[in-house]
């Protein structure tokens, strides 16, 4: 019952990180397309205040030429008051032969006409002018506003997607804890269930040799020696501790159990099945009394986990899902051991 509990609260807690995990992958993807709307508003507010420079200088640049010819018409209209034939509309004798005072009368109509025209264009220019900078203005705080609130909206996106990151790594955290309880559990189990296989094993051992004391001499026989590929496999496992298990992993990076001991032994050109039960079939079955650097080791059921044997009582694993490969004492649950040809 307490296993099927934790199983179901395992299950639950996997459910909410897989939602929490979705929830923070679509706020990225609105965040992501917030961030593209921001830039696109920014490009056209600049637009915008660039056209608003841009009036500004065709107005400048019309009320320059309207000054210069206002400044023009009035000098021409002075010179055609005085000296009368000296003007720019002189034309021979056609002028010459005019009566002077019409001719300056009518030299300065024409002449302010041409400056009424030049200040009239100026004027129109600066109207539109006007209309554009109210309209460009408008415009443009239209955009700065759309700039704010998308702004607004991608910060907002941002801090929730935080928020859910941070519940979703106390739940995955909470799954790895009661996963390494459950697994643990399940070693304490097996280690007692072969324990008491074993004791029950000697104890028919004993029988045995009781009733045929030349049973326990045809049983027995002195394991063969170590591999020749055992050291260099021991060294390539130890040098991937610190890399995250990872479900039907068998590296460079990332391993599950069996997927790091196949990968040492690859190391070293000697071919192993990437399942821990497959594992202890292919390799020679010794006591575990008799293990040496490069042995593998396993609890009753093969099938559910191996390690490799590093010395010193220590092993080498890839233990469970949010933990890293470690060299650790080796515990009493491990009761079977192969040695690698």
């Amino acid at each position: 019952m307490a296993s099927r509990a934790s199983g179901d609260q395992i299950s639950d807690l996997k459910a909410k990180a897989a939602t929490l995990a979705s929830r923070i992958n679509a706020l990225g993807l609105q965040e992501e397309a917030l961030s593209e709307q921001y830039d696109a508003a920014q490009i056209r507010a600049d637009a915008l205040q660039n056209q608003v420079a841009q009036a500004a200088q065709q107005v400048a640049a019309a009320e320059a030429s309207a000054n210069k010819a206002r400044t023009a018409l009035k000098s021409d209209a002075v010179q055609a008051y005085v000296h009368g034939g000296n003007s720019p509309l002189s034309s021979g004798g056609a002028l010459a032969s005019a009566n002077q005072s019409l001719l300056r009368a009518e030299y300065v109509n024409s002449l302010a006409a041409n400056q009424h025209d030049a200040i009239d264009q100026f004027r129109l220019a600066a109207l539109q002018e006007q209309a554009a900078k109210a309209q460009l203005q408008q415009q443009t705080t239209a955009a700065q506003a759309q700039l704010a609130l998308v702004s607004q909206d991608r910060q907002a996106a941002a801090s929730l997607a935080s928020q859910l990151q941070a519940t979703e790594n106390q739940v995955n955290g909470q799954v790895a804890t009661l996963v390494a309880r459950q697994q643990a559990e399940a070693r304490a189990a097996a280690a007692a269930a072969a324990l008491a296989r074993l004791q029950a094993a000697q104890a028919a051992a004993r029988a045995r040799t009781v009733s045929d004391p030349s049973a326990i001499l045809v049983a027995s026989g002195p394991p063969p020696p170590p591999g020749h590929g055992a050291s260099g496999a021991v060294a390539a496992a130890e040098s991937r501790v610190g890399d995250w298990y990872q479900w039907g992993a068998a590296g460079p990076n990332t391993f599950d159990c069996s997927g790091l001991t196949m990968w040492a032994y690859e190391q070293v050109g000697i071919s192993l099945p990437h399942y821990s039960g497959g594992q202890y079939a292919d390799t020679t079955h010794i006591p575990m009394s008799d293990v040496q650097p490069g042995d593998l080791v396993f609890p009753s059921d093969p099938g559910q986990h191996v390690a490799m044997y590093v010395g010193n009582g220590e092993i080498v694993e890839a233990p469970y899902t949010g933990a890293q490969v470690h060299i650790v004492p080796m515990g009493s649950w491990f009761v079977l051991a192969g040695r690698v040809a």
